[in-house]
């Protein structure tokens, strides 16, 4: 609506230091208020001061209330200039003036004059057309930016030893913008303003660096009027850049030779600065790290040359003079010559660490490299081990062999093979090669992150199987051989996941002893521990876990293992220790202490859960609601069904049930040409859905079912399931029949990093195998003979998927990182709104850390 405006009050005189007063007559002026058109005529070609008037309704306005309300009106009119004069605040409403400014109002009434607010709120403006005429002398907001540019070109200082650096910190603050506001974070504002800088020849070309450090910047486009310039600093700290896609798209013509990017929330991605990677070669330096040293293959060795610069040297000649090194804090490089390259970098890791000394402190091989017939790795902070390959090692790293035993004589019958260690390689150092710099290699740091990529908390399993694989530690060697390396690994692990742990991965990582029960029993809730494919050779070597109450343990692939010649034998030796064991090597045990028959073979344990949630979801499907599979299957999946099922002496409605299998069925051998095999093959998901719903109802015996994933990689899943069903009789007066059943599944993936974590991937079945037979002597025996209704029993059980979206609500509620999460809604039963008072209760016992939010 619009109208004449009226006041009873008295008209306004606004002063200001060094300009001419500014009268303000409400006689002339329209008011506009909920609406979204005007009379532009009023605009008057600037030479009319406007008045806006914000709403807020509130008593107590605070300094925070109001720099919220001007980010909100600055959001609204974002692309356009607006500069708000002589801001005054009252009880209920705000008043500022403009002018000169009709494509900020023109966004303004777009929206119906009204403003969102952070929290959501909408806050209504009031826009009065014409309230003053501008004359000359009166205060003008590009003349008080230049003249606050003009002294901010007078104070140029210098930073990090750059001399002629423009200074722009916290600009709107400066006291010739007292009157008026000058925001940033609106990026018409901001190119206004390095266009005044740019312009300014004489002074800008004396400028080598920009300080735009607490403006609310959230786009840098405008620095494109800087592009083909060189800065020494260009130092954005603390604004409000978030996107790391338009920050590179932003600053790809930009070069300097520091950048600095702390305090933004840029720099709480978790894939930073890797995410820059497209305009790092633009700089040398980001916060104060060299940009080649954020690169994963880089190594402090790279940037140095022969001669002075390698380190000084020590080998069996001076060996003595490695005491004037014992305080450095730099890289040290160990150099093992081998010019044919006879080991690889694993075989000369496994040697090195036999030579080390397991009493002195942790040693972590860094940015390990082969070149100039030479393995070379450095290290730092470890003084005694270096002093001890020097001294007590003498430069050397032993190679061990298996040689045949001698022949046996009457008191010796030992056929095992004999280690020796009779052969040598001498090897030298580079010391002080390189100063450790910010950004590079720090262990601990490696094996937190390293540690949190492992820990899914869904499945409440920390899988560290082939730690040395972990994304991170490309340029480190955590070697867990070394009980002491990994006695520090487990320790931060417990104490980082506690109760929250159930089950624990360690197989493949050359561990000889994991005797850590004081460690291990931090995690309280620990049942599963998997120390498959290690080098344990002897039950004392982990006999102590015991106290832990383990019920899930797998030792097979270690040398203990060939010690014993029957299952029952190693099951008496196990159990000895590990009284409360139920499962060993993934086969349960009886109450007789014999292995249960193995009804599953996967070729790879990571599938174990997608194998059974996929098994389990489709049969209860299948039995339930067919029509619910139509959107598993590929729109180019394949069908083949065979059915080979006899009944001697059937009845005519036996048969009759039988057909609806068979006339379906394909049977190669039965088949005389091409084209009657085509008929029998089912291709896309709506064919493939009117045979299954013309099938009979059947009931799975899924107690009965034998799995085997054949294949489990990135491109594929190949699945195969065996067991029994009952075709449910139509009518009470016949009987179900007893089937025997096997189908292969193949399945591709079609998406990935999907769902709300973005960490799932989409699979669709691409070819469906299924074969009906007669059930054999054994599965007629079991059928059913445990029988119980798995969907029902199901049927309340919370999915990986739901505990996935209530772990998201969660964290957005309470702003709790995911492990606290976690320990909340699983105390809870995963229940969402239980999960919430246990998080009320702990904060008001004040028992979650600081550290526990995000």
């Amino acid at each position: 609506m619009y109208g004449k405006f009226s006041i009873s009050l008295s008209d306004e005189v606004l002063h200001f230091p060094n300009n001419s007063s500014i009268e303000i007559s409400y006689t002339n002026a329209l008011s506009y208020s909920k609406c979204t058109s005007y009379d532009t005529k009023l605009m008057n070609q600037g030479f009319l001061w406007h008045q806006i008037v914000v709403q807020h309704n509130s008593r107590s306005l605070g300094m925070e209330d109001k720099n919220k309300l001007l980010k909100a009106l600055f959001e609204a009119v974002e692309g356009e200039e607006l500069y708000p004069v002589a801001y005054r605040r009252n009880a209920y409403e705000d008043r500022f003036l403009v002018r000169q400014c009709q494509p900020a109002l023109d966004k303004l009434f777009e929206k119906n004059l009204r403003i969102l607010m952070s929290n959501g709120d909408t806050v209504n403006l009031e826009v009065q057309l014409n309230v003053a005429d501008f004359k000359y002398g009166q205060i003008s907001p590009i003349n008080q930016i230049t003249k606050t540019i003009n002294k901010l070109y007078d104070r140029m200082d210098s930073l990090d030893g750059e001399r002629g650096i423009l200074d722009l910190t916290r600009f709107g603050q400066n006291s010739e913008l007292f009157d008026v506001i000058v925001y940033l974070g609106n990026r018409s504002v901001l190119e206004r303003i390095f266009d005044l800088i740019y312009r300014n020849d004489e002074r800008f070309r004396n400028v080598t660096g920009i300080i735009l450090r607490d403006n609310d910047i959230t786009t840098l486009s405008p620095l494109k009027l800087f592009a083909g310039i060189e800065f020494g600093i260009l130092d954005l700290r603390d604004n409000k850049i978030e996107s790391y896609i338009r920050l590179n798209r932003d600053l790809e013509p930009i070069k300097a030779n520091e950048i600095k990017l702390m305090g933004n929330p840029i720099t709480q991605s978790p894939n930073y600065p890797e995410c820059l990677r497209p305009i790092l070669k633009n700089f040398k330096m980001l916060d104060g790290i060299p940009t080649e040293n954020l690169s994963k293959d880089y190594r402090p060795t790279d940037t140095n040359v022969h001669g002075a610069a390698d380190g000084y040297r020590i080998d069996w000649s001076n060996k003595l003079d490695i005491n004037q090194f014992e305080n450095s804090s730099d890289w040290h490089a160990i150099m093992i010559p081998d010019p044919e390259q006879c080991y690889s970098q694993e075989e000369i890791m496994d040697y090195f660490f036999l030579t080390v000394s397991t009493k002195l402190s942790d040693i972590y091989p860094c940015y390990y490299k082969y070149t100039a017939g030479e393995h070379q790795f450095l290290v730092r902070q470890c003084f005694d081990q270096i002093k001890y390959l020097v001294e007590n090692c003498n430069l050397e790293i032993k190679i061990p062999r298996f040689v045949a035993p001698p022949p046996p004589t009457q008191s010796t019958t030992d056929f095992t093979p004999q280690l020796v260690m009779d052969t040598t390689i001498a090897y030298y150092l580079r010391m002080n090669i390189s100063p450790f710099r910010k950004g590079q290699i720090e262990p601990m740091e490696c094996i937190e992150k390293a540690l949190d990529r492992r820990f899914s908390a869904m499945d409440s399993m920390l899988n560290l199987n082939n730690f040395q694989s972990t994304e991170g530690l490309e340029n480190i060697v955590i070697n867990l051989s070394s009980t002491k390396i990994l006695s520090r690994v487990l320790m931060q692990a417990s104490r980082k996941f506690l109760s929250t742990c159930q089950e624990l991965r360690l197989a493949h990582n050359k561990i000889v002893n994991v005797n850590f029960p004081k460690i291990l029993a931090l995690m309280s809730n620990l049942k599963a521990l998997d120390l498959g494919n290690n080098w344990i050779h002897s039950l004392d070597d982990i006999k102590g876990l015991a106290v832990l109450g383990i019920t899930s343990l797998r030792l097979d692939g270690n040398p203990l293992c060939n010690e014993y010649s029957f299952a029952g034998e190693y099951i008496k030796a196990i159990k000895r220790h590990f009284t409360d064991l139920t499962k060993l090597d993934g086969i349960g045990i009886t109450s007789k202490d014999n292995l249960t028959s193995p009804k599953n073979f996967l070729c790879d344990v990571a599938g174990y859960d997608f194998v059974e949630e996929f098994v389990t979801r489709y049969f209860n499907t299948f039995e339930s609601d067919r029509e619910e599979l139509k959107d598993l299957y590929h729109r180019k999946s394949i069908l083949s069904l065979s059915c080979n099922f006899n009944v001697p002496k059937a009845t005519p409605q036996t048969l009759k049930r039988i057909s609806k299998y068979t006339q379906f069925s394909r049977n190669v051998l039965n088949v005389d040409n091409a084209q009657e095999m085509l008929a029998t093959t089912y291709i896309g998901s709506r064919e493939i859905m009117q045979v299954f719903m013309n099938l009979p109802l059947v009931t799975y015996d899924m107690l009965s079912f034998c799995t085997d994933c054949t294949i489990f990689d990135e491109n594929r899943v190949v699945i195969t399931v065996n067991g029994v069903f009952l075709d449910q009789a139509p009518s009470i007066v016949e009987t179900d029949i007893l089937m025997a059943f096997s189908r292969t599944f193949v399945l591709k993936p079609i998406k990935r990093k999907t769902g709300s974590l973005r960490c799932a991937t989409l699979y669709r079945i691409v070819n469906d195998q299924y074969s009906i037979t007669n059930p054999t002597a054994t599965q007629t025996k079991r059928a059913f003979k445990y029988f119980k209704n798995i969907q029902s029993a199901k049927k309340d059980e919370i999915t990986v998927a739901d505990k996935e979206a209530l772990l998201v609500m969660f964290q957005e509620t309470t702003a709790l990182k995911s492990i606290w999460c976690t320990r909340c809604l699983e105390e809870a039963d995963w229940n969402f709104t239980k999960a919430l008072e246990i998080f009320v209760q702990l904060c008001e016992k004040k028992e979650i850390p600081d550290a526990a939010f995000k």
